[in-house]
């Protein structure tokens, strides 16, 4: 089965998507998906039924995997006593959002809700990559070497040559993905898993037992419609 492991809707502050399109975009297709809002949960605790992504799911008969990306904070304070953002993580299988936190606490809170951590856009500088935990990465259950919202091609290809080199250390799967925020953009990157459920998905997932389908690369407009949607538009939450 394919899925899309990476995507944003308006729960988050720069998406526009709306969950019942995620899921619809998916029933068509026949992917399965995980919906990794920033920083939060609000599409899977909601309760309007039109934007409940659980709820929606479960209704379209769509395979859904519970997920949050979520900021990594520095261990160090800066000159006005707050944490830098070091990166993002995303974590699979959760029962409650994880807040930013220091790498190791997230660490600890995937451990404690029995969840699956993995290493998205890891060399895309232009976004916050995984430098400053990056000797941390048998951590990781998975990692992004295919992601459709990175600026250039050369950073898709850094992220598969450090898997290709890690892999034969550890049991880690490769993903990619759409890191979609807007409607069009869903189902750019794919993974294929042999799993049709939940029991199964994390199996294959350990056993390091993924394929990943590149489909097509976001364009400007996609990038610009984010811009648009962190500064001017009204979210969900």
């Amino acid at each position: 089965m394919l899925f899309d492991l990476h995507l944003h809707s308006r729960f988050s502050v720069d998406a526009l998507t709306k969950p019942k399109t995620i899921v619809k975009v998916c029933k068509k297709n026949n992917w399965g998906f995980s919906l990794t809002d920033h920083n939060n949960m609000g599409a899977y605790k909601t309760k309007t039924p039109d934007n409940n992504i659980k709820k929606l799911a479960k209704e379209h008969k769509v395979f859904l995997i519970p997920g949050e990306e979520i900021k990594v904070l520095g261990q160090n304070k800066n000159i006005f006593g707050k944490q830098n953002c070091v990166g993002e993580v995303v974590v699979y299988f959760l029962n409650e959002p994880i807040l930013p936190s220091t790498f190791f606490e997230i660490v600890d809170s995937v451990k404690e809700q029995d969840a699956l951590l993995s290493c998205p856009h890891p060399f895309d500088w232009p976004r916050k990559n995984f430098k400053e935990f990056k000797n941390e990465w048998k951590k990781f259950d998975m990692m992004e070497i295919y992601n459709a919202r990175a600026y250039y091609s050369g950073l898709n290809k850094n992220s598969e040559k450090f898997f290709e080199k890690i892999s034969k250390e550890k049991k880690i799967s490769a993903l990619g993905v759409s890191d979609a925020h807007t409607p069009e953009e869903i189902g750019n990157g794919l993974t294929e898993i042999n799993a049709k459920n939940e029991e199964e998905f994390r199996k294959e997932i350990k056993k390091g037992r993924t394929n990943v389908l590149a489909r097509k690369k976001a364009n400007v407009l996609n990038h610009l419609q984010t811009q648009l949607a962190r500064n001017y538009l009204i979210k969900e939450r």
